[in-house]
Parts: C-alpha cells; sequence; structure tokens
C-alpha cells in the first residue's frame, strides 16, 4: 500500500515542481518584455545611406518596431530575410514604420551602405558610429546584444523590450498588430501563452496564406 501512496506522493510533488518552474520562466520573460516600460525612446538624429540627417522625433504617431544591429553579427544578418517578409506583411499599414539601426565604428559606414544597398533591405536604415562622440550611448542606455528588438507607441514610448525576432513568424505578427493598437508586448504574450481565440484564429489566418 506504501509503493502506489509514495508513487502517488512523488507524481504531484514532480507536477508542482513543473507548475512552479513553468510559472517561473513567464514571469521572467513578462518582466523582460516591460523592462524599460513607458520610458520614452531617445532622441536621436542619424545619417540614413544617402548622407541625410533623420530625426527619431519625425516618427512620433507611429508604431515603432526598431532593430539594433551591426553588419558582421551572424544572428543579425540571419534576420534580414524574415524582415524583408515582415516588412511586406505590414507595408499596406502606414500606421506601423521599421527602423533599423546599425551599431559599429565610423570606419564601417561604406560597408554598411553597400549592404543595405546589395540586400535590398527595406526600412529606414540609420548608421550609429559608436566609436564617435554622443549624446546618447546606446550600447548602455538600452543594454543592447545583438540583435535587440523594442516596439515603441505611437508616443515613442518602449512598451516591449527584448521583442521577438522577424523569424519569430506569428508571433512578431501579432506584437506588432497589438503595439498597433496600444497593448503592451507582455500582454501581447499572455495572449500566446493562454491561447486566446484572437490570437489562435489569427495564427490560422496567417498560416492559411
Amino acid at each position: 500500500m506504501k509503493k502506489p501512496l509514495l508513487s502517488i506522493l512523488f507524481f504531484i510533488a514532480q507536477f508542482s515542481c513543473f507548475c512552479q518552474s513553468k510559472y517561473v520562466r513567464y514571469d521572467s520573460l513578462i518582466r523582460r518584455y516591460n523592462y524599460l516600460n513607458h520610458q520614452t525612446f531617445a532622441e536621436l538624429e542619424l545619417e540614413d545611406t544617402s548622407g541625410s540627417l533623420v530625426n527619431t522625433s519625425s516618427l512620433v504617431g507611429k508604431t515603432i518596431y526598431v532593430d539594433f544591429w551591426f553588419t558582421t553579427c551572424a544572428p543579425c544578418i540571419k534576420e534580414i530575410p524574415y524582415s524583408k517578409s515582415l516588412q511586406q506583411y505590414f507595408s499596406s499599414d502606414t500606421n506601423i514604420v521599421f527602423l533599423s539601426i546599425c551599431i559599429e565604428n565610423w570606419e564601417r559606414k561604406t560597408a554598411w551602405k553597400q549592404m543595405v544597398k546589395e540586400r535590398k533591405m527595406p526600412g529606414i536604415q540609420l548608421f550609429y558610429p559608436r566609436n564617435r562622440p554622443q549624446k546618447i550611448n546606446l550600447l548602455r542606455k538600452y543594454e543592447i546584444t545583438f540583435p535587440t528588438y523594442l516596439i515603441l507607441n505611437k508616443r515613442m514610448e518602449i512598451t516591449g523590450y527584448d521583442a521577438p525576432r522577424p523569424s519569430e513568424t506569428g508571433w512578431v505578427h501579432w506584437s506588432i498588430l497589438k503595439a498597433i493598437e496600444g497593448k503592451r508586448l507582455s500582454n501581447s504574450y499572455l495572449d500566446v501563452v493562454n491561447h486566446s481565440k484572437e490570437y489562435t484564429d489569427f495564427i490560422k489566418g496567417l498560416e492559411s496564406k
């Protein structure tokens, strides 16, 4: 009689540990997504590929998907075709802007321009020379590892830190759609883990295209 009872108690303990670890993981991700929540994104004035200066404050009123990368970053380069597909999906929606900021030494600017041209990289492409004096240290301010993605609301406030990569099909589409509606990334994530009907219906529709 003792053995079955011990087995049952062991199963309950194991199941409890599994549930606790699952919720700890969820809580950890939610805290990550909420990091820097509602902080206003830095106002930057950076060069585009034509050499013109672009001020990020001109993007107020748009939902912005920000990509920090550099030209010899293998994981960044891997995301380029997925980014092109993602931007194509949202191409008819003027409410969303894709902002790519290359963080690299000044000497790599020509290589950056060449890569953007050769790979036909869409969106707003800006260059941040990390070895030149800057008012804002982007690497430190946003604790950037490459690539890092952010989602900004129409007031240029961060509503999603460490946002999904373009290759995370479905999840990244959903997070951007919900951001346009004013939803934080952490809340969009709960739609995913809870398999909300709205999310599952969206995924079915996306997969059928």
